[in-house]
């Protein structure tokens, strides 16, 4: 089974729209969403995804009660943190801030993936038990966290093989 992973879409409708097409090209089983989609009025595009797509709030995500009244069938919202169990691998997904506490969490090697957001840089990084992946952003194309350039991209992970990679859109 593959997850699709995305983050800190910023109401980036275009990309939002070649986000679902990557996903339901690549067949993944679930999409799992870190935070800062921002408008609720972008949640309907999501509808398009032939999965189910589990979301937490990011620093941006204010208007929490418009979020729930208006997502599609398929999305559910899980507060700031969720975890859970899929394929035997213990999952943890929140936005990315505070930094410190992320760190701590992939550190303490509790589980074998984490999924985060919120600095709008793709990264994969692992351990020696856990793998941690943060697909970037949807707007690009700086990041005023890290100065870095960025372009919009969002992540694929493979249960089968264990691995992660950056889909640039």
């Amino acid at each position: 089974m593959k997850i699709g992973i995305i983050s800190d879409t910023h109401e980036q409708v275009d990309n939002i729209k070649k986000a679902v097409k990557v996903f339901n090209k690549e067949k993944v089983g679930c999409v799992y969403h870190a935070g800062d989609i921002c408008s609720p009025s972008v949640l309907h595009l999501f509808g398009e995804l032939n999965c189910k797509i589990k979301v937490v709030f990011g620093n941006n995500d204010k208007d929490v009660f418009k979020h729930l009244k208006y997502k599609p069938d398929n999305m559910s919202f899980h507060d700031v943190l969720l975890t859970e169990t899929v394929n035997g691998k213990k999952l943890c997904m929140l936005h990315g801030d505070p930094v410190d506490v992320v760190n701590a969490i992939f550190e303490s090697k509790q589980y074998d993936i984490i999924i985060k957001g919120h600095t709008h840089v793709a990264e994969i990084k692992q351990n020696e038990k856990t793998i941690m992946i943060n697909p970037g952003n949807l707007f690009g194309p700086y990041s005023d966290f890290t100065k870095k350039y960025t372009k919009p991209s969002v992540a694929v992970y493979d249960f089968k093989t264990n691995k992660a990679r950056i889909i640039e859109l």
